[in-house]
């Protein structure tokens, strides 16, 4: 040691300030090296839990393989096997063999739906719990009786009012929440749409219509080419969104433009079950809007405090008027509603539910932070 430090104060101060900087470099390159090892140790450590949540679900399979009379039916619709259960009769390890988490537990639900069975695991730990986006969304909005925000009407939960923290992204596509129903299922529907994508354009209906004598289309939603439309449009989503989708039924009975019932009663006393993909119906559009002469098809404030006004874009609902048999309700570009022939090409502004336990990722609902799923 005495040798070097004799030869680094012999040196000229050239060489002593290369030195010094490869010191600092070197230094620099460490803690570097540091910073890394632990981003990377954290990401394993998330990753390690998610992949913890798989092998219990293939756990769980194994498990209801041997024992289909405790899988749900149409009847029960959910049960649950215990983590502990699985690794008692040996079809998994401890989860801390896994994790390295000595405090998890967690259990599997399998869930009876559209005549599968869904498996979901729920894993709780110190660092990580499996969430859900329904219980996220409840979460981060306190139930409101006024004003804007996230309503509960006799346990639906829905967004109300034109600034609503109810923005999802999935994949490249921003979606509004539009409301949570008794059985959590999530709707959604697009923020905004191509204008540009042909596809998104539809006839609401352009059939003959012998009443009219004309090709004005007939406003039965379940003959109609609005119906057809969709069903392909579906099947053009992206993959991550459809795993995530359940059936529901659509609400497709017709309205007065003066009726100012909203509670969906006129709407869905006529429904078309077991669908993937529909429109929106008249009533949720008017509830969207927290303006007080906000009450039927004809009131123009029902553009004024709705988050779903979709700007410069004129789009279908799936509502028809009960004053004929031709005419079908959209929502102008302006927020407006109003009435028109089915044989008019608009923007199909379509609506989906997600499954009740679809994973939350992040994110707060706002447009800069909106929420992901996994």
């Amino acid at each position: 040691m005495k040798a070097l430090l004799e030869t680094f104060n012999n040196m000229d101060d050239e060489s002593k300030k290369k030195i010094k900087i490869f010191g600092i470099g070197f230094i620099v390159i460490i803690a570097l090296i540091i910073i890394i090892s632990i981003i990377v140790g954290i990401i394993n450590r998330k990753t390690s839990y998610e992949n913890m949540e798989k092998i219990m679900e293939e756990a769980a399979v194994k498990y209801y393989e041997n024992n289909l009379g405790q899988l749900p039916t149409a009847d029960v619709k959910t049960t649950i096997v215990s983590a502990q259960t699985l690794v008692e009769q040996k079809y998994m390890k401890e989860i801390s063999k896994y994790t390295k988490d000595e405090s998890c537990s967690g259990n599997v639900m399998v869930t009876y739906r559209d005549g599968e069975y869904d498996y979901q695991a729920y894993l709780m730990c110190n660092s990580f719990n499996t969430t859900l986006l329904v219980d996220e969304i409840k979460k981060n909005n306190p139930v409101v009786a006024s004003g804007e925000g996230l309503y509960n009407e006799s346990g639906v939960f829905r967004f109300r009012g034109e600034h609503v923290n109810n923005y999802l992204k999935i994949d490249k596509e921003i979606f509004r929440i539009i409301k949570i129903d008794n059985e959590n299922k999530i709707y959604i529907t697009p923020n905004t749409m191509d204008d540009m994508n042909d596809d998104l354009h539809i006839y609401w209906d352009d059939r003959y219509n012998s009443e009219e004598d004309s090709s004005c289309g007939i406003n039965d939603y379940t003959v109609s080419r609005a119906n057809e439309s969709l069903d392909k449009l579906y099947d053009s989503l992206s993959n991550n969104l459809k795993q995530n989708t359940v059936n529901y039924n659509l609400c497709i009975n017709k309205r007065n433009e003066l009726d100012i019932i909203n509670t969906g009663d006129i709407e869905c006393s006529k429904k078309l079950e077991n669908k993937k993909i529909g429109l929106l119906p008249l009533y949720e559009y008017i509830k969207g809007s927290i303006a007080t002469l906000c009450v039927s098809a004809n009131s123009k404030e029902c553009k004024n405090y709705n988050y779903l006004v979709m700007e410069d874009l004129s789009w279908w609902t799936i509502t028809a008027d009960s004053s004929n048999s031709y005419h079908i309700y959209y929502v102008t570009g302006s927020g407006e509603i109003d009435k028109d022939r089915g044989d008019t090409k608009r923007i199909a502004r379509y609506v989906v539910a997600l499954k009740d336990n679809t994973l939350f990722k992040s994110g707060k609902g706002t447009f800069e932070e909106p929420y992901e799923i996994r």
